[in-house]
């Protein structure tokens, strides 16, 4: 199983896809689809998605979309209509929308139920996996700061230049979905990123049923380490101080290994990258042992004109933890965990 949002969550499961289903073929069975589950973060209120969650009372369809594409032949006629986006202003009747953000409101509205509307998704598709919201509810995300002032608003976090403290949804008790929790108690390996770490991928854990279905699991859980830091998210965060920030948010959400690059990235994207504020995330290697968590370090990186994870090296990577001794359980306890007051 693997939980998250943005571009990272598509790129783990297009790589475990390839990796569990090459050999298969076009038809999978349910018991070969429950293999592979994607709990997504519906906090987002940006772009199409936020356009469409405002006009039509939807949940946000953008990061079901890719990962119902993730898992998807992308070679298909279909999955090139639900990757189609229709050019224009955003004021625009349609201009930036995505056509499956379309099609996913339309199979809402007809279900009435968000949740199968995401099957229906599947079945068009043929997607090689299951995908799940993590929460039922319209949820919006709150974020303090150090300085004490806080903003509504998954889109807008980032835009404000102070440290965050912590992260929190509203309404603060979210409705699950049965199936995803069902798909979380009884996962064998989860993954956690890569992706935004206050906007993506900690939203999903303050569904607190998801996270105690994880931690009752007996799982092992892999944290994917970012590549990079986000300009306004997390700012000269380490590999550490993205690890604490999870633990703070899901104190008992076990984190036994850290997947972490170990590839150097070439200089002129460096170089790029920090034009925009954007470093490479230090590994902190032995402050996370210390923290009681194991760094594997190995070949991440993808290539092409960006610092993207390679879905293939991941999913190796991933999979080779399948039937290792699991690390001590040793983990260095935290203060208090974060209670969230406005």
């Amino acid at each position: 199983m693997a939980l998250g949002g943005g571009t990272g969550l598509p790129i783990v499961l297009e790589g475990l896809k390839e990796a569990l289903f090459a050999e298969r073929g076009p038809i999978l069975s349910d018991r070969d689809r429950d293999r592979l589950a994607a709990i997504v973060t519906v906090a987002d209120d940006g772009g199409s998605s936020g356009r469409l969650r405002q006009a039509f009372g939807v949940l946000p369809p953008g990061d079901i979309r890719n990962c119902l594409l993730a898992l998807a032949d992308r070679q298909s006629t279909v999955a090139a209509l639900f990757n189609y986006r229709f050019e224009g202003p955003g004021d625009d009747e349609v201009g930036g929308h995505s056509l499956g953000n379309l099609i996913l409101t339309a199979l809402s509205r007809l279900e009435n139920d968000f949740s199968k509307a995401i099957e229906r998704g599947c079945e068009i598709l043929g997607a090689r996996g299951r995908v799940f919201p993590a929460t039922v509810d319209d949820v919006k995300l709150c974020a303090q700061f150090e300085d004490g002032s806080w903003i509504q608003g998954e889109s807008r976090i980032a835009s404000v230049p102070r440290t965050i403290r912590r992260v929190f949804l509203e309404p603060r008790v979210a409705t699950p979905l049965a199936q995803a929790v069902e798909a979380a108690r009884n996962a064998n390996i989860v993954v956690i990123g890569p992706g935004s770490l206050y906007t993506s991928l900690i939203p999903v854990l303050l569904v607190k049923e998801i996270a105690d279905a994880i931690t009752q699991s007996g799982a092992r859980v892999v944290l994917v380490m970012n590549l990079t830091t986000e300009p306004g998210e997390t700012d000269d965060h380490t590999a550490a101080d993205h690890l604490l920030a999870i633990r703070r948010h899901a104190p008992a959400v076990p984190i036994h290994d850290v997947l972490l690059n170990a590839t150097p990235v070439p200089d002129d994207l460096v170089k790029v990258y920090a034009a925009s504020g954007a470093r490479l995330v230090s590994p902190d290697v032995e402050l996370l042992r210390a923290l009681g968590h194991r760094p594997v370090m190995c070949d991440l990186l993808g290539t092409g004109p960006k610092i993207r994870h390679d879905a293939g090296k991941l999913a190796g990577a991933v999979l080779d933890l399948i039937g290792e001794p699991r690390p001590s359980a040793d983990v260095v306890p935290l203060s208090a965990p974060l209670v969230a007051t406005s």
